[in-house]
């Protein structure tokens, strides 16, 4: 991968290019330094991805009770989940734990279903006709 520049090293390019030339200029970069490197050392999830964790924890819950796929509608329909979930958020987490192949997404007929990731996916139409006779 070639060298990337960051903004903090190009500033202190600057400020040794400036020299003794401008002390207030290499005042203010050297501020401007102290600054990113502040701001680049919170790290850590925020208030929201926190709460996101807990919600995709809950939704893993509400999946594992169910041996099959289940559409949205029903994840949001559960007690545990907040009232005033939308349904773009549910999808968004929803997709976070596909992309972690926590959960697995299928589209029959139109409807997107979700499952614990692993659950056999079997269409609706075909279930119960093993073993039976016409």
């Amino acid at each position: 991968m070639a060298n990337v520049m960051t903004y903090a090293t190009a500033i202190e390019i600057a400020i040794k290019a400036l020299g003794d030339t401008n002390p207030e200029a290499v005042e203010r970069l050297t501020a401007l330094t102290a600054q990113l490197a502040k701001r680049g050392s919170k790290g850590g999830p925020t208030k929201t991805q926190k709460q996101n964790e807990v919600l995709k924890a809950t939704i893993l819950e509400i999946l594992g009770e169910f041996e099959d796929f289940i559409p949205m509608a029903d994840l949001l329909a559960d007690d545990r989940l907040p009232a005033d979930m939308s349904v773009q958020k549910a999808g968004a987490l929803l997709g976070q734990l596909v992309k972690a192949e926590k959960v697995t997404k299928v589209i029959h007929k139109k409807k997107t279903l979700y499952a614990i990731a692993g659950t056999e996916f079997v269409a609706p139409d075909t279930k119960g006709d093993e073993g039976e006779d016409a």
